[in-house]
Parts: structure tokens; sequence; C-alpha cells
């Protein structure tokens, strides 16, 4: 289910403060009073989210070049270092 986030239609709460996030499904309507203190509330616009963009994989060599330790499974199932 989608979280939303609503605000207070007049000045910020003392019990609720800016606003809050609600978890409702797409099918229910938009929450018109607040359910902790009954204050008319409103829906938020829609807020992006900055993901990160791989363009590859990170390989063996580069891992190594940047600093991090790599290890390979072996057989009986123990880690050794690369």
């Amino acid at each position: 289910m989608p979280i939303h986030r609503y605000v207070p239609a007049a000045a910020p709460c003392r019990l609720c403060g800016d606003g809050f996030d609600h978890r409702q499904s797409p099918s229910e309507a938009d929450l018109a009073a607040c359910p902790t203190c009954g204050q008319a509330v409103k829906r938020a616009a829609v807020h992006s989210v900055n993901t990160p963009k791989l363009l590859k994989p990170l390989s063996v060599s580069d891992a190594k070049s940047l600093g991090f330790s790599v290890f390979k499974k072996t057989a009986s199932g123990e880690f050794e270092r690369q």
C-alpha cells in the first residue's frame, strides 16, 4: 500500500506538526480530517526520490582500486582474500 503525505489545511498543529504520513490503499478516498486531532488536512504533492544509477556492475579490479577487500568462496565453504 502506498504512503501519502498529509498537511494541515490551516496553521501547523501542535499534535501533528507540519504533517503526517498515512498508509492507505489506492481505492480509499483521501482523508478529510487528521485522525489524531480532527483538524482539516489536504494531501501534499508527491516528492521525487533520488536513486543512484549504476551503469555497469562493479568489477573485482574496480573494487580493489576503490579500497574494498574482495573475497572468493572456496570449495570448502570458506572465504579467501583475492
